[in-house]
């Protein structure tokens, strides 16, 4: 299994980046492009839409894998055979073709927000079927119907931070390497112990991961290509639903600490602006993230110090695996602190 999951992900990366390129010279070509206003976090014009380069490797790699069926163990890794595709693959993949289709849409002009949120709501409800047929997220303190309702909302507004948190060059490609290769590492770690149960939602973390990658390579600061809707709400959906697998495995509180940063910043500033009677969905810079760019002056450092937090979130995400407590505690601890250092970077910002 490790040689086909490392072969995956280099695949996903070299054409990740290679489609990328692509589409950015036919975005340029065709001037679809990220104009600055006065809530940009960018000064010049920056192609939009590169999220298509991301989930068109990830949608080849779904019609690819979904019909293998591995026999191999740890051992044994290339011992495989073609079989009838994977119903879950499939579902992943209908969901995700709806949600580009809509979001492309989105990004050549814009769409009215009650359209798009009964979109995200419908990709939900139809994954929510890839997942096990028992899996309730509340643990049954909620009738299965409800806990069903329960989890689509949770899963759509999931779809949402992540397009809100998309907002600064190079983030949501490193949050999603960072939050996927650590589900990736968990998983690995329950697949050791059960040869070949979870191979295709390892590949599917290599194909995410890869293709994101891939497409950073062209996104890191200073950018060269914008991600977008196309890119951003697909990517919540696919990373929501490897959360939701790890908490159907009995690792809730692991699911919760990997994109604890994104919860914590979103969560606060959107209720502020609520409190504000401001509209939510509108574009703003008030985030945590978006402050402190500001008052940097550059991305880089604020990315960078997200990434290091991913990575100390991922030890506390591994805690919670035998101490969900502690887990979680630690996981709010490294968010507190690093919203803490990027206020402080925000205080350097002379107007926000």
């Amino acid at each position: 299994m490790s040689t086909a999951l490392f072969l995956t992900y280099f695949f996903a990366l070299a054409f990740g980046a290679l489609l990328t390129y692509t589409v950015r010279k036919k975005l340029l070509a065709r001037a679809i492009m990220d104009i600055p206003n006065d809530r940009s976090m960018h000064k010049e014009p920056v192609p939009r839409g590169g999220g298509l380069a991301i989930m068109g490797v990830v949608a080849a790699g779904l019609l690819l894998f979904s019909p293998v069926a591995f026999d191999g163990t740890l051992a044994d890794p290339l011992n495989f055979h073609w079989a009838m595709p994977r119903v879950s693959s499939l579902i992943l993949l209908l969901s995700i073709c709806l949600l580009v289709s809509v979001s492309w849409l989105d990004d050549k002009r814009p769409l009215s927000p009650a359209l798009r949120l009964a979109v995200h709501l419908l990709a939900a409800f139809v994954g929510s079927f890839a997942l096990p047929d028992t899996f309730l997220l509340f643990g049954g303190l909620l009738p299965a119907a409800l806990d069903r309702i329960a989890m689509v909302l949770g899963w759509a507004w999931f779809m949402n931070i992540y397009n809100f948190m998309d907002g600064i060059d190079g983030l949501t490609g490193v949050q999603t390497v960072a939050v996927v290769t650590g589900v990736a590492a968990l998983f690995w770690g329950l697949e050791i112990f059960q040869p070949s149960a979870l191979h295709h939602d390892l590949l599917l973390c290599a194909l995410v991961a890869g293709a994101t990658g891939g497409f950073l390579a062209f996104n890191w600061p200073p950018a060269k290509i914008f991600m977008g809707d196309v890119g951003s709400i697909p990517l919540g959906f696919l990373i929501g639903y490897l959360l939701l697998k790890l908490a159907s495995l009995g690792f809730l509180a692991a699911a919760i600490i990997l994109p604890l940063y994104y919860l914590a910043d979103s969560a606060i500033t959107m209720g502020r602006r609520a409190l504000k009677r401001e509209k939510i969905w509108q574009a703003h810079r008030q985030h945590f993230y978006q402050r402190a760019t500001l008052g940097e002056g550059r991305p880089k450092p604020v990315v960078i110090k997200i990434l290091i937090a991913d990575f100390l979130l991922f030890g506390a995400a591994l805690l919670s695996m035998t101490n969900p407590w502690l887990g979680l505690g630690l996981g709010v601890m490294i968010v507190i602190l690093l919203l803490l250092s990027l206020s402080l970077s925000a205080k350097k910002a002379k107007k926000i």
